[in-house]
């Protein structure tokens, strides 16, 4: 008899398995057909390691960390740790040594790098997305016990315009030559509130419609269940049992204990032990939960839907493709930030070399006022020439109040870009801001190959490697919504020790009744196997959202291929900016040279009677016009070189920082800051006065 129980465990067993390679076969012909079908076009493909740069490469696979960012001791393997919360530390406000390091004097002396070193450690929009990189781990550990992802936000932030970027101030004012007159300064609005707004980014691809859940996922972490309690049966005068015995009021102690287990197959089995026929069917008063305890064991296995691997564990492979995700979006945040920190900071240098050029031209000015007064003193120039150059003396006071307004206010960007706290720190709150690094143009222009360029490009932009990758979640979805569409049938089995089967007062063959037991008919071993079906005869709504994700995947790819039309548009104009812009800084340095020229030449002539006094006053406003319009073009040649390496994602690498330290947050300490002697200091960018 136990050979036989045995035999057909046994048997129960192998079914089991048989059904679920069948199921796990069906599964992969059905993902092999869906693979079959007219693929779109290989330019928006998921993302492919073979066209991703090295750089890329190892962004997508690093296994850097957050030093502080992230929940201390999540998913180790540690029994005790199942069932505590892991805390998080508290938002970290202060800044690091390196800032302080660099304040001498009360003057912060900054390289572009130093500003670049510290805008990676301490601003708090990387610092988002450090807590992201965190958040896309947490959800690769929901999926391996079986959860649903929650998703990422995929937006990353823009650095602001500033004073002197793009529509600022001083750009506007000096592309405005041909307004330019000999004694008249424009008082403009000199602050605008855009000037400090951060834009957004989206890089989702998807959209804000999620696709559908498709089938169900077993759980695949063990669960155990169970219950225990005392239980009183007072059954009603003349209740028989299944044997024909009457059933009397007992005392027992109930015990259910299962364990459920999901597989990445479909299959949900579940196993353990009931007393609960036992208590039903017994005329007995026991104490003893486990006198004669059911042994169960049952099993469901998919057939169709639900049924396979890539169904099963779709969500595990999209959140760590999401995990990659976050990794590239990480780096495109640092890329962000390093174009619009140097942005900022060339514009900063050029506010201080402008402050430099109006302060020139005050002296300038001041000069021909004394020049001049001392003619009139002696009667060999007329009053009236002396209010012209007053006049031009004070327009050249407000240029330089104004260039100097502008560059606190730019500090004060700055601050906001390289401290926790912004002004509010302490250590910045009086502290005024020393560019050392200088702009330089090279003497020859820089010839690009377009092609190459783009292909440079594409292979390194981390917003389009995510975005394939995004593509190829969708993917994945859509074979789970099209599984979702098939009927569900299921293999079933299960075995009992002591199952209730035979409660129904039947009589066994040969009408020869059973022997009277304490426990009735709850000692029938019992076992099942076969088949279960749900068969939905319109299934629209499987239908519907098969057919709604295909579409949303459609559109997610069109949406990858204006993004790589987008950046081969931004690489080939950027090169052309660079050029033009290279083009530009040589036409204004030419601009300059001829000013100054003509102004030595108009005062030689008024030095022999043959010029006046306004063309002198005229000549001087056009050279400092001159000069600042230089100042901008050599700030725009330079930020257009910055925005070439943004197009083409290598700006990380060019700036000397390396994506696993910017995770941590620790960069290596920077060299002690360029302090220049103030007697030999630069004269187009003296020190903040």
């Amino acid at each position: 008899m136990k050979f036989a129980q045995r035999c057909i465990t046994a048997a129960v067993a192998g079914l089991l398995v048989f059904a679920a390679g069948v199921s796990a076969q069906v599964s992969n012909a059905a993902s092999q057909a869906v693979a079959s079908q007219p693929p779109a076009s290989a330019a928006v493909q998921g993302s492919s390691s073979q066209n991703l740069s090295e750089n890329l490469q190892k962004a997508e696979q690093t296994k850097s960390v957050p030093s502080a960012e992230s929940a201390q001791g999540l998913g180790e393997p540690a029994f005790w740790h199942t069932w505590s919360a892991h805390n998080v530390e508290p938002l970290g406000l202060r800044n690091g040594e390196r800032l302080r390091s660099l304040i001498v004097n009360g003057t912060l002396y900054l390289s572009l790098h130093d500003m670049i070193d510290l805008a990676v450690e301490n601003n708090l929009d990387v610092e988002v997305q450090r807590y992201q990189l965190s958040i896309a781990g947490t959800d690769v550990l929901r999926a391996k016990g079986g959860g649903v992802t929650r998703g990422l936000p995929l937006t990353i932030q823009q650095t602001p315009v500033g004073i002197g970027g793009p529509g600022g101030t001083l750009l506007n004012q000096a592309a405005a030559s041909g307004a330019v007159t000999p004694t008249a300064s424009t008082v403009s609005n000199v602050f605008d509130v855009n000037q400090l707004a951060e834009a957004q980014t989206n890089l989702s691809v998807q959209g804000n419609i999620a696709f559908s859940t498709g089938p169900a996922i077993p759980g695949y972490d063990p669960n155990l269940v169970g219950t225990t309690a005392w239980v009183r049966r007072v059954p009603a005068d003349g209740t028989t049992g299944g044997l024909g015995n009457v059933l009397t009021t007992t005392d027992n102690t109930l015990a259910n204990l299962f364990l459920y287990q999901g597989f990445s197959t479909g299959l949900q089995a579940q196993a353990g032990v009931s007393d609960t026929n036992d208590i039903n069917l017994s005329g007995l008063s026991y104490a003893d939960p486990l006198r004669h305890p059911n042994l169960i064991f049952q099993a469901t296995q998919p057939l169709l839907r639900g049924a396979g691997f890539n169904v099963n564990r779709r969500y595990i492979k999209i959140s760590e493709n999401n995990q990659k995700v976050s990794r590239l979006v990480f780096r495109q945040q640092l890329i962000d930030l390093i174009y619009g920190v140097s942005r900022l900071y060339y514009d900063l240098v050029s506010l201080h070399e402008d402050v430099g050029v109006r302060k020139e031209t005050l002296t300038a000015a001041q000069q021909l006022y004394n020049d001049d007064k001392a003619q009139v003193e002696v009667g060999t120039l007329a009053p009236l020439e002396l209010t012209r150059v007053e006049a031009l003396l004070a327009s050249a006071e407000l240029d330089l109040t104004r260039a100097q307004g502008l560059v606190r206010q730019q500090e004060a960007v700055v601050k906001s870009m390289i401290s926790r706290t912004g002004s509010a720190d302490a250590d910045l709150q009086a502290v005024r801001i020393f560019p050392t690094d200088t702009i330089v143009v090279p003497q020859s222009a820089e010839v690009f190959n377009a092609p190459q360029l783009i292909e440079q490009g594409l292979a390194n932009r981390a917003d389009l490697a995510q975005a394939g990758i995004q593509v190829e979640n969708g993917e994945i979805t859509v074979k789970a919504s099209r599984n979702n569409v098939r009927p569900e049938i299921d293999a079933i089995g299960a075995v009992q020790s002591h199952g209730a089967i035979g409660y129904t007062g039947f009589t066994p063959i040969g009408g020869v009744p059973l022997p009277p037991t304490t426990t009735g008919v709850s000692q029938a071993s019992v076992y099942e196997a076969g088949v279960q079906l749900s068969l939905p005869f319109r299934n629209r709504i499987a239908q519907a959202d098969a057919a709604r994700d295909e579409l949303q995947l459609r559109q997610m790819q069109a949406r990858v291929q204006q993004l790589q039309n987008q950046i081969r548009d931004e690489i080939e104009n950027a090169a052309i900016a660079v050029d033009v812009a290279r083009t530009a800084y040589g036409a204004a340095v030419r601009s300059r040279v001829y000013q100054e020229q003509l102004l030595e030449a108009e005062k030689e002539k008024y030095s022999v009677g043959a010029s006046t006094n306004f063309f002198i006053v005229q000549d001087e406003s056009y050279l400092a016009q001159a000069r600042s319009t230089e100042v901008v073009a050599r700030s725009t040649y330079i930020k257009s070189k910055v925005a070439l390496q943004r197009a083409l994602g290598t700006l990380l690498e060019d700036s000397g920082i390396g994506l696993d330290e910017a995770i941590r947050g620790q960069l290596p300490p920077s060299a002690a800051p360029i302090v220049p002697p103030a007697a030999t200091s630069a004269p187009q960018r003296p020190p903040p006065q």
